[in-house]
């Protein structure tokens, strides 16, 4: 009798991380080194040339935030099932994409849910621990030093920035995992990240640390997609062995 060939039968396998922890160290090499260099030495000056050169552009950045806050907002504050409505639905995402539409890359959604939360909470609480002055308060009355540790002082939230560390997590995971689409997820939060800078609401430091955070948090959680579980992916046994 002829014999039958059959398929061999199918395994899980993990699937690569988003951010390799290889790729996220060079990343932590450059620009950690780069944020200290900032605070002890360009920080101030970089902030007083945005200042003077760029105001012409402040309205357009000061308008975009503002409306990109407002719908940031509603998804937060619109409540479904007693949780915030774009929480929830990025777990909707993830969880219908998993486990009934059968789409491993559907856990990226989880990787952005649990990004998010984390980067956001971690730049709260540094604000309250490192407590640094805004460029504002260098443009009005100015300050003596760095900027840190003002304890009880007004405006002493700048590092870093929650407003980069919020939208940056949103949309860094999506571009590691859809890197077509790069361009188009990357536009909303780098102007953001810029009009930060121009407002003067932040130094360049405290900018480029947020987005340090959210690749920290990404690297991390996104060694969640190496769990078959949690994505569902497989592959034959032979390729698997």
């Amino acid at each position: 009798m002829p014999q039958v060939l059959t398929a061999p039968p199918a395994t899980r396998r993990p699937a690569a991380s988003l951010l390799r922890p290889r790729r996220f160290l060079w990343l932590t090499a450059a620009l950690l080194p780069l944020c200290a260099l900032l605070m002890l030495l360009l920080d101030q000056p970089l902030a007083r040339f945005c200042h003077a050169q760029l105001r012409a552009a402040e309205p357009f950045f000061s308008a975009f935030t503002a409306a990109t806050d407002r719908a940031y907002e509603v998804g937060m504050k619109t409540r479904l099932l007693h949780l915030p409505a774009l929480l929830l639905t990025l777990g909707l995402l993830y969880a219908v994409g998993r486990w009934r539409l059968n789409q491993p890359r559907a856990a990226v959604f989880l990787v952005v849910l649990l990004t998010h939360l984390a980067s956001v909470g971690t730049s709260n609480v540094l604000k309250g621990v490192v407590r640094r002055l805004r460029p504002e308060v260098l443009f009005s009355t100015g300050y003596p030093d760095l900027g840190f540790r003002y304890l009880h002082a007004a405006h002493a939230d700048s590092f870093p920035s929650t407003h980069t560390a919020t939208y940056f997590s949103l949309f860094v995971p999506l571009v590691l995992a859809f890197p077509r689409l790069r361009g188009p997820l990357l536009v909303l939060p780098v102007l953001i990240g810029l009009g930060r800078l121009v407002m003067g609401a932040h130094y360049l430091s405290d900018v480029l640390f947020s987005v340090w955070l959210v690749a920290a948090y990404t690297c991390l959680f996104g060694q969640l997609l190496r769990w078959p579980w949690l994505t569902g992916e497989e592959m034959p046994a032979a390729l698997a062995s």
